[in-house]
């Protein structure tokens, strides 16, 4: 009798240690779907008949300027403040900064995601988190640390950008980044399935796979998180190419990185140190 009162609480536990995650991913499942949602809704029925959202901007005038910028998530405390950030066609920049300063916050805020703290993020003249969020994605996308690999084929993958890559911009996306002989040994190429997660795929082969993906959007402004991360060999290639704009050339381009490798390459170099931050960019 004693050993079924001790054991009792035990079992149940086991029952019930779940429940903790499964309600925290219930939360975050319930934010993507009201995205998704959002997304469907904003969707334009005949978006031949729709002009670019970059046509709003004018012929040199900036694609994105934050102002007075400070970034955080709701509910918490400010991250980064004082951001000042002008991009042009062309521009790189370099976010760099210690864990915890508030750079992937500050990628999510520049991206529309994230409502600012304080200041402003406009894109031609307009609120960009004002801005359907359709409309918002033609200017701006973000690659984070944790963008999703899906349970399908590398092409479909790729596609996740742009609907109508086709095979052959696939493949050179592919190289550009480093990952040709990597397809050329998949046994059905651009057709392999990459398995739920990307799980058939290596840390640095999915980061490169996200980066290939940023590429073939028609974005004019990428921002991308911690690209070369998990990168043995060809991680400073990957970063300069980036920054010095072989790998987008004409587009406006943001990197969050730690590495100090290729940083000469940028335009300028934004250095995060918590709560403030110095201005950054042209204009």
């Amino acid at each position: 009798e004693l050993a079924v009162v001790v054991l009792t609480p035990l079992a149940a536990f086991e029952a019930t240690g779940l429940l903790p995650a499964a309600a925290v991913q219930l939360l975050r499942s319930r934010r993507a779907a009201a995205r998704l949602v959002a997304l469907l809704d904003d969707a334009d029925p005949s978006p031949e008949e729709a002009p670019p959202a970059a046509a709003a901007v004018p012929d040199g005038g900036p694609l994105l300027e934050a102002r007075g910028l400070a970034c955080g998530w709701p509910g918490r405390p400010v991250a980064c403040a004082g951001v000042d950030l002008v991009l042009h066609a062309g521009d790189r920049v370099a976010v760099v900064g210690p864990s915890g300063a508030g750079k992937t916050t500050l990628l999510l805020t520049l991206a529309g995601l994230l409502p600012p703290r304080a200041g402003s993020v406009r894109t031609g003249g307009r609120d960009l988190a004002a801005l359907p969020r359709a409309e918002a994605a033609g200017v701006v996308v973000v690659t984070t640390e944790d963008a999703h690999v899906f349970d399908t084929t590398v092409l479909e993958n790729l596609r996740v950008a742009r609907g109508d890559v086709t095979p052959a911009q696939a493949g050179d996306a592919l190289a550009a980044v480093g990952l040709g002989a990597w397809l050329a040994a998949l046994p059905d190429g651009l057709d392999t399935m990459l398995g739920s997660g990307g799980a058939r795929v290596s840390g640095g082969e999915r980061r490169r796979l996200l980066v290939a993906r940023a590429l073939l959007s028609r974005a004019p402004v990428l921002l991308l998180d911690e690209p070369a991360e998990h990168l043995d060999d060809g991680a400073a290639a990957l970063l300069t190419g980036l920054l010095d704009g072989s790998l987008a050339p004409g587009r406006a381009v943001v990197v969050v990185t730690h590495r100090s490798e290729g940083l000469e390459a940028a335009d300028a170099v934004l250095e995060l140190a918590g709560r403030s931050a110095p201005a950054a960019g042209r204009g």
